[in-house]
């Protein structure tokens, strides 16, 4: 009471907010709790077509487009038509919803907001578009989660609490970045992942687009690019080739996105904020490239780890003979037509995990090393680093690169993403910005659930699909500071902001991937939005229930954060010597069609489990089997793909279904563990 009697009296004292207030994710820095509710699309919508909204939309001219999106977005959910009017006046209209930037407090800047819920109006109010539109992020979120509905939802109250509001982000780098090389996602795909970025206020969508095993972006200059580099003939990576999505009809294995299709990426991230980073990959990770053209490598494909085919399971570390003009007129001209795709200020170019070996190798390198007095590798990387940076620089933008794009020396006319975090504090203090990525924090692949080992890096035994080793619990991905601590105050603001990356190695579809990245997003985002002295895990885990009903309504596939449903289970007494057959009864975890997935989960004993197979039976007659060697054990859980993707074509309404295995004891029979039926192939 005594909290709840401070809030009231201080309305702008920054503290959270309450538990059973509203669940605003990330957590606004002022936030007050008025009296009353705002009824919202009071006209109850008729069946097959939309009613008129008793709710207007007001908007000057800079703010038009977020007036647009909320009405189209509101017709979705409400089935009511919201109609969308200029208005010149800056005051609180009744009955209507007022977006509007003029009389902002010129303090919030350029992403910040004002909003005002009272019973009769709304008022967004701030001094750009973009805080207008994080205004109405705000507004969504004080609604039922029925709002985000992909269709009309019926028998909702579409109520708001009153509020005031006063925000803006502590960072301006608040990122996301997605791997579309070793997993293609569609062009749907991508804007739906777009979609869940924009109600995180996350601005920033770093587009990871080549590398080892793919080229995903239409280069009209040099089309074997797209059409040797986009395609290779397996999943890599030991995946279950069942789980994923992008196959071809030749059996080929990618996709890549037209021109066209990044154009109309841009422009859907455009109208909700979002700046896109394309990264594309030099001077290494580079072998899809050079597979679809050899003259720009280390002499051949074959003086390192080759040969480079994209038909191999595990890295080959590809790398361009810098010390070829010609090289880097290729890289200059592929530079080109993604600028003119991207209009955003930063291209990534990688530079990570470059193996100088190729270099050490070659002649042309040598005598490039040589010329510039240097037996340095990562100098040598340094060098071209910088060069590409001046150019970029030339042509009106930034270059950003991965840490070690700083390994051999400061390099000028560019930011840094630093991954290893090391380098963070280093660049900083000579005044280059950088955006904190930190892999054992944010790299929002790994496992977040599990028995970690003991260092806390590896994981015993997950309940997850197979992924990167390593273990990111939600918890630490809340805490995550931002600013290093041994950064002097007077370049902090060198510190741009954090993102997470979320790498696909182990991701084959979209519902994996959204079960990798949600909710830590959203703990992402608190972290690059709200001040550190704000931030209250037990309170975001509150809030975060609520954002877990929204994602379920936008039909985004998050991590529950607690173990899937049961199959069935097996003890030492259960585990064969020799591969048998065990059957589970799995009818009540099955409720409709589609893929019916299994997962062998190690728990203890000292042997593991080997699986030939699993099999889908309806009323005793099989429907579906995946035959691959899986294998699970104590800390064996990354390439034994002990996941199996089942597919029934039609659910009967009373039949039985039945989950059978071929399985043994692996090196004996002291084994014990569950098969879950997990939701995230």
């Amino acid at each position: 009471m005594k909290f709840a009697l401070i809030r009231f009296i201080l309305p702008l004292v920054a503290l959270p907010a309450l538990a059973a207030g509203p669940a605003l994710i990330p957590l606004p820095q002022q936030m007050q709790v008025r009296p009353g509710v705002f009824t919202l699309c009071a006209t109850p919508p008729v069946p097959g077509m939309p009613a008129q909204a008793t709710t207007r939309i007001l908007v000057d001219a800079a703010s038009a487009p977020v007036g647009d999106y909320l009405a189209a977005l509101l017709l979705r959910s409400t089935g009511c038509q919201f109609q969308v009017r200029t208005n010149t006046g800056s005051a609180a209209v009744r009955g209507a919803i007022l977006l509007t930037t003029t009389n902002a407090l010129p303090s919030l800047g350029t992403e910040g907001y004002e909003l005002t819920v009272a019973p009769d109006s709304v008022v967004i109010r701030a001094p750009a578009p973009a805080g207008v539109f994080y205004g109405v992020q705000s507004l969504l979120q004080l609604l039922p989660p029925e709002v985000l509905s992909l269709q009309a939802a019926r028998n909702v109250r579409w109520t708001a609490p009153c509020v005031y509001i006063q925000d803006q982000p502590r960072f301006s780098w608040r990122g996301w970045m997605l791997d579309s090389v070793r997993h293609f996602f569609t062009k749907d795909e991508v804007k739906q992942l777009i979609d869940a970025m924009a109600l995180n206020k996350l601005n920033t969508f770093h587009w990871h687009l080549d590398d080892d095993s793919g080229w995903r972006v239409e280069i009209k200059k040099w089309p074997l690019l797209t059409q040797v580099g986009a395609w290779r003939t397996n999943t890599m990576f030991a995946l279950n080739p069942r789980a994923s999505t992008t196959w071809r009809e030749d059996g080929n294995y990618g996709g890549f996105y037209t021109q066209d299709d990044v154009r109309e990426i841009v422009a859907y991230a455009t109208q909700r904020y979002i700046t896109i980073v394309p990264e594309i990959e030099m001077p290494g990770h580079s072998s899809a490239a050079l597979a679809a053209y050899p003259q720009f490598a280390c002499g051949c494909l074959t003086c390192s780890n080759g040969p480079y085919s994209l038909s191999v399971t595990s890295y080959v570390g590809g790398v361009f003979c810098i010390a070829r003009p010609e090289t880097t007129a290729f890289l200059k001209d592929v530079l080109t037509e993604v600028m003119g795709l991207f209009p955003g200020p930063y291209i990534h170019i990688g530079g990570d995990e470059v193996n100088f070996g190729n270099w050490n190798k070659h002649t042309l390198d040598q005598q490039a090393t040589n010329a510039l007095g240097t037996a340095s590798m990562q100098v040598y990387q340094g060098y071209f680093a910088q060069q590409m940076a001046n150019w970029i620089k030339d042509q009106g933008r930034t270059m950003i690169g991965w840490s070690e794009i700083m390994n051999g020396g400061l390099v000028t006319n560019t930011a840094m993403m630093d991954w290893l975090n090391t380098m963070a504090v280093r660049t900083a203090t000579n005044r280059q910005y950088v955006v904190m990525a930190a892999s054992a924090t944010l790299y929002i692949n790994k496992w977040e659930t599990g028995s970690s080992a003991g260092d806390g890096n590896g994981v015993v035994w997950s309940n997850e699909p197979p992924a990167q080793s390593g273990y990111v619990p939600l918890t630490n991905v809340y805490a995550y500071e931002p600013i290093p601590a041994a950064l002097p105050a007077a370049y902090t603001n060198y510190i741009l902001g954090a993102e997470g990356p979320c790498w696909t190695e182990w991701i084959p579809s979209l519902l994996n991937m959204q079960f990798r990245i949600f909710p830590r997003l959203s703990a992402i985002a608190e972290v690059d939005w709200t001040p550190a002295a704000l931030k209250n895990w037990t309170d975001f885990t509150n809030r975060l229930q609520v954002q877990k009903q929204r994602y379920a309504r936008m039909g985004i596939n998050y991590n529950p954060s607690a173990p899937p449903p049961q199959a069935g289970t097996w003890t030492p007494t259960q585990t064969p010597a020799t591969y048998s057959t065990r059957s589970w009864d799995i009818t009540s975890t099955v409720t409709g069609p589609g893929e019916v997935n299994a997962s062998f989960c190690w728990k203890a004993g000292a042997n593991g489990l080997d699986i030939a197979w699993a099999a889908l039976l309806e009323n005793g007659v099989e429907v579906d089997r995946d035959t691959h060697a899986g294998f699970t054990y104590s800390g064996k859980i990354t390439t034994n793909r002990p996941a199996y993707v089942l597919r029934l074509p039609a659910y009967r309404r009373g039949a039985t279904y039945t989950l059978s295995a071929s399985v043994q004891g692996h090196g004996g029979t002291n084994s014990t563990g569950i098969v879950y039926r997990p939701n995230w192939d």
